[in-house]
């Protein structure tokens, strides 16, 4: 009984869920045709809506094309004499070194606290001392010898001058004894005089020529003896001066004001004649070696202007500061720098006016003035198109002007010919430049725009 109302129940469930199906089917049926409706009606409306817009627009207005003005900026050409500058790297040298050596051999007794390297040393300062006792007794030796070659000297003087006297007298003795024998020999025919007394007359008179020749010898060699020990004096006299001067330079000194690069010395050592103790430069003699190229050198040898005398400037850059020297270049090296492709130019430094010193080694730049070229014009290398034309602006347009360029300065190019004195150039590297295309200055736009400019030549020593 409780199966049979359990499969009841079941069959009613069965029966309700069918009628439930059937009634959403009549439903999806009635809202698909309503929602189709409704699409159709709203695009109706909107297609209604968009005819009355487009009927009630206003009419476009017809603009004319209108040709592109373009903004530049430009310059005023002006022949002049310029004179281009090159720029140049180079190397600092001192102009004056030298190896110092002991002048002396000895022992190293003092030894000057500022020899050192770097340090500056002025002239005339005592770098090292050696030790003096040998030159000392050197200098007393010599003098001594010296004093006895002079008493020797004045000894023998004395006995030139008393050799003197008596040959003086000896000649005044012969010729008594010659009056006498004549008088003798004139008695001997009276017979007041024998003949034996005239020989004794006679052998007085040779023994008084024979004192005479005496004389005469030992003065010869006295003569001969004074030359002899005065050349000794002189020979001696050297020495001595020879031993003041090793006494003196026992102290080295430095030979003019620089700075030691190099030092090798300390007190107790013993050095020679041939070491080197130190090695000074002239601080305030300093070069710049630089090259120029066989064309650079041959541009500037064919101007008015000499190479020699011509006045440069040496940049020196250390880190973010640059030092600016005068300089004038001396003369030229003596060989061609072949293996750099030119000829070596050496300058001479003015390091007075300049706050920090150069020291040798240095790497500078430098800017030497080029030979000048006259009649020509300067322009910024921007006005310059494919390295042979220009634009210039007549009646506000483009002309192009086909150039000659003479030489190259920085961001300038000077112009030997193409372009008229007084001519408006543009100066605005205008991708769109042609013959034709419409410009406008910014001279005459609002105030603080970059205006006209003009391009003249520099003069001799601008550069």
């Amino acid at each position: 009984m409780l199966k049979s109302f359990r499969e009841r129940a079941d069959e009613d469930q069965q029966d309700t869920g069918q009628d439930d199906g059937r009634s959403a089917r009549s439903l999806r049926w009635i809202r698909v045709p309503v929602q189709f409706v409704l699409m159709v009606a709203i695009l109706a409306g909107a297609y209604m809506a968009m005819n009355r817009i487009i009927a009630t627009r206003p009419e476009p207005v017809q603009r004319q094309p209108r040709q592109t003005v373009y903004p530049v900026e430009t310059a005023t050409a002006r022949r002049a004499d310029n004179h281009p500058v090159l720029k140049l790297y180079g190397e600092v040298q001192a102009a004056h070194t030298v190896e110092l050596r002991p002048l002396v051999s000895g022992e190293i007794v003092s030894v000057n606290p500022g020899l050192k390297a770097g340090d500056r040393v002025e002239k005339g300062a005592t770098l090292i001392e050696i030790d003096s006792f040998g030159y000392r007794g050197a200098l007393s030796e010599a003098r001594a010898n010296l004093a006895k070659a002079r008493a020797s000297l004045a000894e023998t003087e004395a006995n030139i001058n008393s050799e003197r006297d008596q040959l003086a007298e000896a000649q005044v003795q012969i010729e008594l004894a010659k009056m006498d024998l004549v008088r003798a020999e004139a008695l001997v025919d009276s017979g007041t005089m024998t003949q034996k007394q005239v020989e004794a007359r006679r052998l007085i008179v040779s023994q008084r020529e024979q004192a005479v020749s005496q004389r005469r010898n030992n003065l010869i060699i006295d003569d001969a003896r004074r030359e002899q020990q005065q050349a000794t004096i002189d020979s001696l006299s050297w020495k001595v001066e020879e031993a003041e001067r090793n006494l003196q330079d026992v102290a080295l000194k430095a030979p003019f004001s620089g700075i030691v690069s190099s030092e090798n010395v300390e007190a107790g050592r013993y050095v020679g004649v041939s070491d080197v103790v130190a090695t000074l430069y002239e601080d305030e003699n300093l070069e710049a070696r630089f090259t120029l190229t066989d064309a650079q050198y041959g541009r500037i040898s064919a101007d008015t202007e000499p190479l020699i005398g011509r006045r440069i400037v040496v940049r020196w850059v250390v880190g973010a500061q640059s030092y600016e020297y005068d300089a004038v270049i001396d003369r030229i090296a003596a060989e061609i720098a072949s293996r750099r492709g030119g000829i070596e130019v050496v300058a001479r430094i003015d390091p007075s006016a300049a706050p920090v010193r150069l020291r040798p080694g240095a790497f500078v730049e430098l800017e030497v003035p080029d030979r000048t070229y006259s009649d020509s014009i300067r322009i910024p290398e921007t006005a310059l198109y494919d390295g042979q034309a220009v634009f210039v602006i007549e009646d506000g347009r483009l002309s192009r002007r086909p150039v000659v360029v003479a030489a190259y300065d920085g961001d300038d190019v000077i112009l030997a010919g193409g372009i008229e004195d007084g001519e408006t150039i543009l100066t605005t590297h205008l991708t769109q430049a042609d013959d034709g295309v419409r410009v406008k200055s910014m001279e005459s736009q609002a105030p603080g725009s970059p205006g006209k400019t003009r391009v003249e030549g520099r003069r001799n020593g601008d550069g």
